[in-house]
């Protein structure tokens, strides 16, 4: 079966499916959520149990918000960055899991992703609304706060505040562990023949009856396209193609390049996709277990991030030899 999809910077557009030996078509649904488009093919011939599943992801999903969103005023992120001591801090087992793989990510780029960016984000969200650059004064303040070295893991229930005014943002890696995570969600209600969709980040269960995977376009900013097939893996695609501002003249990205603080010029296109997982392994996957089919998926969105803002042709060292990179159409 092949998805006819586009992969760009924020968004993937399911925008038809044709089955190769079959003329059914997976069911399709949609919601808001993490302030993105959330979408679900699911390749099941009862309607109904398609229904139920996709109703327990969207509640998943959901709850994964609450819980990290930087928008609510009562998320478990907000509480945390508003806590201005240097100490520990208890947290869910969700964001517990989430920060530990943000770090690993960070100390294998060099702080290229860096999930302590949540002031400078704040000020790059400003500047796009408002189409003017922060002043040197509050670009230094902000950046002045940033370093992944400011915070530790503790596990799973406890992550510590090394310097007292560190704020997190996980917008770099949430929506790959979302995306992965619902596809788990579904396959444990009976549906694991299933694509999900957040925004850049996908997540492939079981293939649909009579194909051998999903098959899924990137959309280049050429306008060309590339095929690639998911089968238990999760993909995730970062650049400036769809989110970018003109400011003074110049295209900024709206992802934050650490070099700067503000928004990447020139932001590279980037897809990372994760090793295939087992089907007894995606079944079993949690997001508290850092080997599973969930962290990889939340891995793979915070590489595409880093590399799409990455300076060197050499991959970091650090990144798994499982995962593919995708530049431009060309395979690393």
């Amino acid at each position: 079966m092949r998805v006819v999809a586009s992969i760009t910077t924020l968004t993937i557009l399911l925008t038809g499916c044709v089955a190769s030996t079959q003329s059914r078509e997976p069911h399709y649904f949609v919601q808001r959520s993490m302030g993105v488009k959330v979408e679900l093919r699911i390749d099941e011939p009862d309607e109904a149990v398609a229904r139920t599943a996709a109703m327990q992801a969207f509640a998943r999903i959901d709850a994964l918000d609450e819980l990290w969103s930087d928008w609510r005023t009562d998320s478990e992120l907000t509480r945390f960055n508003a806590t201005q001591r240097a100490e520990s801090i208890a947290v869910s087992p969700e964001t517990g899991a989430a920060v530990a793989l943000a770090l690993e990510v960070a100390f294998a780029t060099d702080g290229v992703f860096d999930p302590t960016m949540a002031p400078l984000v704040a000020l790059w969200r400003a500047s796009r609304a408002s189409l003017a650059l922060p002043s040197d004064e509050a670009l230094r303040a902000a950046r002045a706060r940033v370093n992944f070295k400011h915070i530790e893991s503790n596990g799973i229930g406890s992550v510590t505040k090394i310097v007292a005014e560190t704020a997190l943002d996980l917008g770099g890696i949430g929506k790959g562990l979302a995306a992965a995570e619902l596809v788990v969600v579904l396959a444990n209600h009976g549906c694991p023949r299933a694509l999900v969709s957040v925004a850049g980040d996908i997540a492939a269960g079981e293939a649909p009856i009579g194909s051998t995977a999903w098959t899924v376009d990137i959309q280049w900013k050429n306008g060309t396209r590339e095929a690639i097939e998911l089968l238990r893996q999760s993909a995730s695609t970062s650049g400036d193609s769809e989110q970018f501002v003109e400011i003074n003249g110049t295209r900024y990205a709206h992802i934050i390049d650490p070099k700067t603080g503000l928004g990447a010029i020139n932001a590279e296109q980037v897809t990372v996709i994760g090793p295939q997982t087992s089907s007894e392994e995606l079944l079993a996957a949690t997001i508290t277990d850092p080997h599973s089919f969930i962290s990889n998926g939340g891995r793979v969105d915070a590489f595409a991030t880093a590399l799409s803002t990455w300076r060197s042709e050499q991959l970091p060292r650090e990144i798994p030899h499982s995962f593919r990179v995708i530049k431009a159409r060309s395979p690393i």
